[in-house]
């Protein structure tokens, strides 16, 4: 009786505790910026930031600069997942083929997107191009592995089932794979959206004249360290945005999923711990 009385306290603390912890970070940030305990030329309190914020977002220049940026990402990344998540899927199902694309994946994944910028530059020029490749070619990889392994994860005793009730190959990937991966397919979207943000910061800073990065790049030349600061600010909320939305969609498609996780399981077995 006791633990179902304190049950709903203790989730409502716990739905408050990131925004408490934010409010203090926010508070110390603040009070450290004050107090010249850190020039506030190199790190501007919060109140400043948001009055910047609210200056840049008057004047147009950070809602036309974000609109830029969000087109290249979403531009870079679709393409990326579109094109990832039929060749993961292959390779995870056909060995063979994996074996065949191995050496080249560990050759291609670990380089970064930033060390793509000069090649980018010198095959589409300067323009939405390069940052579109460079977005493109820093998510693709991490997708098609993430993509591969969920494959390859998917207990074989539904594939077993469905083809020998009579299913054909084709109807075993719409009705058994493609189901069964989408619970990964919405989770790796969700990385690589994070990662097409990184990556559309380096890219801006060499390769536009608009968007988000361009103007922390500006910013950095001229010293103004606000604009430096607001530009992350902004890139963190529009990610942090995006991850809840795909994740709000992942509750939603994905609702057949029954059964507690295993940070719930071990949550249960510690309060009866106690």
């Amino acid at each position: 009786m006791n633990a179902k009385r304190r049950s709903p306290r203790i989730h409502h603390d716990a739905r408050l505790a990131p925004y408490i912890a934010v409010l203090a970070l926010l508070m110390a940030w603040e009070a450290v910026s004050r107090l010249a305990l850190i020039d506030a030329l190199l790190l501007p309190p919060p109140t400043a930031l948001a009055a910047r914020g609210a200056s840049l977002l008057l004047s147009g220049r950070l809602l036309n600069d974000l609109l830029a940026s969000a087109g290249r990402v979403f531009l870079g990344f679709g393409l990326a997942f579109l094109l990832s998540t039929p060749a993961g899927i292959l390779l995870g199902l056909y060995p063979h083929f994996e074996r065949l694309v191995s050496a080249l994946l560990g050759l291609l994944r670990p380089l970064s997107p930033p060390a793509w910028i000069p090649l980018a530059i010198l095959w589409f020029g300067i323009g939405d191009a390069p940052a579109i490749f460079i977005i493109f070619i820093g998510t693709f990889f991490s997708l098609l592995v993430g993509v591969m392994a969920a494959t390859r994860a998917l207990d074989p005793q539904w594939l077993g089932v469905a083809l020998t009730l009579g299913a054909s190959r084709r109807q075993t990937l719409r009705h058994v794979v493609l189901p069964g991966l989408l619970p990964a397919l919405l989770t790796q979207a969700r990385i690589g959206l994070a990662l097409a943000w990184m990556c559309v910061i380096a890219a801006e800073m060499v390769a536009v004249r608009r968007g988000i990065g361009f103007m922390m790049s500006e910013a950095r030349n001229l010293f103004r360290t606000e604009d430096v600061m607001v530009g992350m600010v902004v890139i963190g909320l529009v990610g942090l945005g995006s991850d809840r939305l795909l994740g709000l969609l992942e509750r939603r498609w994905c609702r057949w999923r029954v059964g507690l996780s295993p940070a719930q399981l071990y949550g249960d077995a510690e309060e009866k711990g106690r």
